[in-house]
């Protein structure tokens, strides 16, 4: 089933979904119950980042290789409801010429919220390029898009969900996304394994041991980046993800 069928699907039983989970969660959300709840909103193949834990919400961030996007959803501890949606495309492509009409820009935003009734919308520059920055809301939500003014590409989503909201409608991102224009897309590149990350990183130090090593977005990179150690030898590294390069070596003395 692809995304789209199965984010409908997630949609349509969503009220019931809350309640069963209400129902088997304990009182207090765990960080993989919360992780596996962020994972319904984002498409498939989505990889888990890194997740932030607060008083009473989880911060959980994704990564969808195929469409370029990293993802931010927030999650409450106790009612398991999502509390904010963000997005942001990683790989920018677009220019100065606008392509797009106002109606056409809105209308992307009424492919993934059909409910959306506009507040505002405006044309404007960000870092160089012409985008579309339109306000909304619903019964249940207020939102924000940014959308590239030549080639329709979604480049953030800011979503607010009301507090107290019967049901969770979070935007229905199609299966293939952000290919209004498709010939102006780079080929996506394949980002690298953490095994094969940390060989990469062996490599340099085949005797040190390697204890930490994570994914992390480094203002639009993804990267590894991890810690080693050999005697009272400590490395600290960082590896682009995509090429496998070492952009970071450091060798510290421990005393």
């Amino acid at each position: 089933m692809n995304f789209g069928k199965r984010f409908m699907a997630f949609l349509a039983t969503g009220a019931i979904l809350t309640m069963s989970t209400s129902q088997i969660f304990a009182a207090t959300l765990t960080l993989e119950q919360a992780k596996n709840i962020a994972l319904g909103y984002v498409p498939e193949e989505s990889i888990h980042i890194n997740t932030k834990e607060e008083y009473n919400q989880f911060e959980i961030k994704l990564y969808n290789q195929k469409d370029q996007t990293t993802y931010e959803i927030d999650i409450d501890k106790t009612t398991q409801k999502p509390i904010s949606f963000e997005s942001e495309l990683q790989c920018h492509i677009g220019g100065i010429q606008v392509v797009l009409s106002e109606q056409q820009a809105k209308d992307i935003v009424l492919q993934e919220i059909p409910q959306a009734q506009f507040v505002a919308s405006y044309l404007d520059w960000d870092d160089g390029m012409q985008e579309y920055k339109i306000s909304f809301y619903t019964a249940n939500i207020q939102g924000k898009y940014q959308i590239n003014a030549q080639n329709g590409m979604i480049v953030e989503r800011e979503i607010k969900f009301i507090e107290n909201q019967t049901a969770v409608t979070p935007p229905q991102i199609p299966a293939t996304v952000n290919t209004v224009v498709q010939n102006t897309a780079k080929p996506t590149q394949t980002m690298l394994t953490m095994e094969q990350a940390k060989q990469i990183a062996q490599s340099k130090a085949p005797n040190a041991v390697l204890y930490e090593i994570k994914l992390d977005n480094d203002d639009g990179k993804m990267i590894y980046e991890g810690e080693m150690k050999e005697g009272y030898i400590e490395y600290e590294f960082e590896i682009d993800a995509t090429t496998g390069v070492i952009i970071e070596w450091d060798i510290d003395i421990d005393d």
